[in-house]
């Protein structure tokens, strides 16, 4: 709640200076999983559709690690936004990326057992990542005052665009550093 004297955040009122701080290091948290969160997104689905490729032999079900991302991302947005709803934006977002990380993890998993079956949940679950991030740009402009507000989801925006660009063409360059350790 905004008045002539500031913010009410948490019960305590920020003055327009803290209140312009707190916005601009929330803006550069969400911008910076903006990045990551975008690169980790193309990277995702360029990464789960080859290794469906090659663990099955055939361009048959290419689709089909795409679909489970996009399924799982779709369940997640609802249950991150019902956590975030009860518990506060920050307990939405760390739970719904704390879960994407999870299905990272389950995706190297299935790479290194070359298991299909693991590469497919692991997707499922790996999309509560990506509706995470996407909910997460919205976060720039809760602090920001009107004047802001484009300015922050635009570059809230582009980073996740930086990210994007950056994900796929890191994938190569990543994959040979984890096989030199």
């Amino acid at each position: 709640m905004l008045d002539k004297a500031g913010a009410l955040i948490d019960n305590h009122v920020y003055t327009e200076e803290e209140q312009q701080k707190l916005y601009k290091r929330t803006l550069i948290i969400v911008s910076i999983s903006q990045m990551f969160g975008g690169a980790g997104l193309a990277a995702g689905i360029t990464v789960g559709a080859l290794l469906a490729q090659q663990m099955l032999g055939t361009d048959a079900f290419a689709g089909l690690p795409t679909a489970m991302f996009t399924l799982g991302s779709a369940f997640a947005a609802f249950i991150v936004g019902k956590l975030s709803q009860r518990y506060g934006r920050r307990i939405g977002l760390a739970t719904g990326f704390i879960v994407g990380g999870f299905g990272a993890i389950g995706v190297v998993m299935a790479a290194l057992t070359n298991s299909i079956i693991l590469l497919l949940i692991s997707l499922l679950i790996y999309g509560a990542g990506t509706a995470t991030n996407l909910q997460a740009r919205y976060a720039g402009t809760d602090l920001a005052d009107k004047k802001q507000r484009a300015t922050a989801v635009s570059i809230t925006m582009v980073m996740t665009t930086f990210g994007a660009v950056a994900g796929p063409n890191l994938v190569g360059v990543m994959g040979s550093f984890a096989h030199s350790i």
